[in-house]
């Protein structure tokens, strides 16, 4: 039997996907080539923007007409949905599709497979654990030198316009070693560029699996004595972790040590947890590339306190500056959303002003769209959807494809290590530099034998707004 991932959103998504092709392939199922040849499809759904919402309700009955064509009841392709998925759309699905399921509830999945396979599992089996514990399945890598590694899912900032606290619930961190076994697994395996995963990264350690089954506990017990003594259990381990100063900046301490040629970065921070320790690491660090992804929102002050970010517009241009100082070559980028509830011409043009001083690589510009249960979806959406177009081409034309142009024009002539990701339909090699910025170099013959996920020496030829050239080092 053969299943197919369909999968929408953020890099997280990607991450469960491999997690979610572990439990498959543990199940006798291999990977089809296309949703035609599969008997299950499994969509990763993200619930960030209406607009990817609607995407999977499209895909849905795409696949439901396809299946009504199918006369034979066993030649009907079961669909799941998983991923970010809110409550009124999960029960809007689970009308239209054969399970719909939180990743962290895997273990449905897993119960589901294993009906319709007659696979069975041996008492020590790893998938014997409890849904919080999602994240310790070992992955089916998709890639052979570029890794996302989870460290942490959920998230408690409760942005006023989010969905993830309410799809994908309150953080929880893995354990460390955990964390380092699998990254001491794939640096001697010989991946290249690693690339550690959070709805909230500073936050890590805030909480751990362990604590988070010990608080379910707490919940589930009846007996008020035992709720006690489980309390003073998850006392302890607090007590354990307070003793670890900057949880996040340890384990990242830790992971710089591992011996090896690789690169690591991680995202999303948020600015109000970025620390003067976070950007010391950064200078002095060996692995960890000059990469920061500082997610704006807004430039404007009324805007990011309605949308609860906590902090102001010059709060953030302060953390940019101090940045820029410590690390010139750093390569910064953002996430903003227009027309926010609220949001007039001057609050934009604030949000204009922040963006021309703060200079991006790279600005991820959405249209704002009211998440059901979020705190912004009781504000009036009184923004024309022409209006958050004009906004965000705005943004996109006239404020970041020029910084880009900026930045990129500095690189020129310089020596970059960048890597190699394949070769291009006009037969241009293409890579990465740490920064993320895309390269691409004239294929030529050397003495030397480059292959894909090879860190390269070149020097940068030419810059575009959304690009680089460059030519081997001579």
């Amino acid at each position: 039997m053969k299943y197919f991932l369909y999968i929408t959103g953020c890099d997280m998504n990607y991450s469960d996907a491999e997690r979610i092709a572990t439990v498959f392939n543990e199940h006798g199922f291999s990977l089809a080539s296309s949703e035609g040849e599969s008997d299950i499809i499994v969509a990763v759904a993200c619930s960030v923007r209406e607009k990817a919402v609607h995407k999977i309700y499209g895909k849905v009955e795409k696949w439901r007409k396809i299946n009504k064509t199918r006369n034979q009841e066993n030649k009907k392709t079961k669909i799941m949905v998983t991923g970010c998925v809110l409550p009124h759309d999960k029960k809007k699905l689970e009308e239209k599709v054969e399970l719909v399921f939180e990743i962290k509830e895997i273990e449905k999945l897993r119960n589901f497979l294993q009906k319709i396979s007659n696979f069975q599992f041996s008492i020590s089996n790893k998938f014997s654990m409890t849904n919080d514990q999602y994240l310790s399945i070992n992955p089916q890598y998709h890639s052979k030198y570029s890794v996302f590694v989870p460290i942490m899912t959920g998230c408690d900032n409760f942005c006023s316009y989010c969905a993830v606290p309410y799809t994908r619930g309150r953080e929880v961190s893995r354990p460390q070693e955990e964390i380092l076994e699998e990254i001491r697994s794939l640096v001697e395996a010989g991946y290249k560029e690693i690339t550690l995963l959070g709805q909230n990264v500073n936050s890590y350690g805030k909480i751990l699996n362990s604590q988070f089954s010990i608080l379910n506990q707490i919940s589930n017990h009846n007996d008020q004595n035992l709720k006690i003594e489980t309390l003073k259990n998850s006392m302890e381990i607090e007590n354990c972790k307070l003793k670890i100063n900057n949880p996040f900046l340890t384990l990242l301490k830790q992971i710089d040590q591992l011996e090896g040629n690789y690169w690591v970065r991680f995202y999303a921070n948020h600015p109000k947890d970025m620390s003067d320790e976070l950007i010391n690491f950064l200078v002095q660090s060996k692995h960890f590339c000059h990469y920061i992804h500082l997610p704006l929102q807004s430039g404007d002050d009324e805007i990011l306190k309605k949308m609860n970010r906590h902090y102001t517009a010059k709060q953030y241009l302060d953390l940019v500056k101090k940045i820029r100082k410590k690390i010139p070559d750093v390569v910064l980028t953002t996430d903003i959303i227009v027309g926010f509830p609220g949001e007039d011409e001057k609050a934009f043009n604030n949000t204009v002003d922040v963006m021309k001083k703060s200079k991006f690589d790279m600005a991820f510009i959405a249209e704002y769209s009211t998440r059901s249960g979020t705190v912004a979806s009781k504000l009036n959406d009184d923004v024309t959807h022409a209006e958050k177009e004009r906004r965000k081409k705005y943004l996109n034309d006239e404020i970041l494809a020029k910084s880009i142009l900026e930045n990129n024009k500095k690189m020129v002539d310089k020596k970059v290590r960048i890597l190699l990701s394949g070769i291009d339909n006009k037969g241009f090699l293409k890579g990465k530099t740490a920064g993320l910025k895309d390269v691409k170099i004239p294929f030529v013959k050397t003495e030397h034998t480059t292959e894909i996920g090879d860190f390269i020496d070149v020097v940068i030829t030419k810059a575009g707004s959304w690009g680089l050239e460059g030519k081997f080092q001579e």
